[in-house]
This record gives C-alpha cells, structure tokens and sequence, in this order.
C-alpha cells in the first residue's frame, strides 16, 4: 500500500537519492548559513519557552532543555535545503534528464565534503586552532 502511495506521486528509489544527494550538498555547501540559522531558531525556541511557561515551571523543567530545543533547531534547519534540493532535482531532471540529476548530485556532494574537510583542517592547523 505504502509502495503503490509513494510510486502515484513519482517518488522512485532514484528520485528520493538524488534529492537526498543534492540536500546534502546544499547543507555542506550553505554550512555557515546552516549554523546560524540553527542559532537562530534555538534562540527563538528558548524565547518561546519563556513566554509560554511561568518561571516557576521554567525551574522545574529538566536539566538538558536547552539542549532539547538545540536538537529540534538543528532538525529544522534541514528543511531550507531540502526544500531547495526538490527545486534543484526537478530543474535539472527535467532539463538534463534523471540520471544526469543523480550523479551531479553525487558529484557535487563529494566535492561539498572534501571542502568542508579542507576548512576544518585548515581552522586546527591555525596557531589558536584545536590541535
């Protein structure tokens, strides 16, 4: 039922890669924008909270609830890119063909990555960096 569901609104095993493919490029690619955004919605996740609850519920809430609202602003800032890569996949799906949507995003998330490798290592090599 669930295959039969999927397949009527064309969702195929290689649509889901290539986009999954191209969302983790975006991500690697938009890495700055990503950390603030998560930043961002933390801040108004932590704001929320205060205006909703009392202070005296604020002070019996658990220790890690901060944490709590960090792991669902990091959850939610996925959705921009993979909003971005169903853009991208259809573009380039519908101008290049499926195949061709498929490897660039393969090949671009590689080269997302090995950039993403070569700032990090270039962030600890730096005398204040992490050893």
């Amino acid at each position: 039922m669930i295959d039969f569901f999927l397949y009527k609104f064309g969702l195929t095993p290689a649509v889901a890669a290539g986009v999954s493919l191209w969302s983790l490029a975006l991500y690697l690619c938009f890495s700055r924008f990503n950390g603030r955004l998560v930043d961002a919605l933390c801040g108004w996740l932590n704001d929320a909270d205060r205006a909703i609850y009392s202070a005296q519920a604020l002070d019996r809430r658990p220790k890690g609830w901060e944490e709590r609202n960090q792991l669902f602003a990091s959850i939610l800032s996925i959705l921009p890119s993979l909003v971005l890569a169903v853009v991208v996949f259809i573009i380039l799906s519908n101008t290049l063909g499926g195949s061709w949507a498929l490897a660039g995003g393969l090949m671009v998330s590689i080269g997302a990555g090995v950039y993403q490798l070569g700032i990090k290592d270039a962030e600890n090599s730096r005398p204040g960096g992490r050893p």
